[in-house]
């Protein structure tokens, strides 16, 4: 492989380390209370490499946040076509996200767990809401369109941060299918309010 190739395997390293590094920290503490020395001390990387890649550790913590944005928007462009059907059957990129968010759970308790900033959260809930209802109603729906996708989006949130909180004793299948449940049950009168 050229040296072009292993600077970038390299960089990736570096930057999933200082990413790993962070997480662990955000679930002791808040971010504002992290700092550099401990997070690249805890990531075995210098200062000057951390500022090499990153201003501070907020951007840093803006880029694992996007990270996770773009991973959501991923099992979304899954999920959302099976809103409109009339299957009952669970979708499988449901499943694939209680499975991601179970194999991922430090990062996902980091970003929102008890240490984590509320904003990320509600941006979050906000991308979620805005394609559900793009993709239900592409005309902005209405009033009562919008609360009950509200409804369904904080009603998932909760679960998945009450799952994370009891320590995942649910399996990511049974989280899955009674979040399908909640989901049906709702996109019906989404539908149904238009």
């Amino acid at each position: 492989m050229n040296n072009k190739g292993e600077a970038n395997r390299s960089v990736r390293a570096t930057r999933r380390r200082l990413g790993d590094a962070l997480v662990q920290l955000l679930v002791q503490k808040p971010v504002r209370q992290i700092t550099v020395r401990e997070l690249t001390r805890l990531a075995k990387v210098s200062r000057g490499t951390f500022y090499f890649h990153y201003r501070d550790i907020y951007e840093l913590l803006d880029r694992l946040e996007q990270d996770q944005i773009d991973q959501l928007n991923l099992f979304m462009d899954a999920l959302l076509p099976r809103l409109n059907g009339e299957s009952e059957e669970m979708p499988t990129a449901l499943l694939a996200l209680f499975e991601y968010l179970d194999e991922h759970d430090a990062v996902c308790t980091a970003l929102l767990g008890d240490n984590s900033d509320p904003a990320f959260s509600r941006r979050l809930q906000e991308v979620i809401a805005e394609r559900c209802i793009g993709y239900l109603a592409p005309g902005g729906g209405t009033f009562r369109q919008r609360y009950l996708t509200a409804f369904a989006v904080e009603g998932c949130f909760g679960a998945i941060a009450q799952w994370l909180q009891r320590g995942k004793q649910e399996s990511a299948a049974e989280m899955a299918d009674v979040t399908w449940l909640g989901i049906r049950t709702i996109q019906r009168q989404i539908i149904a309010a238009g």
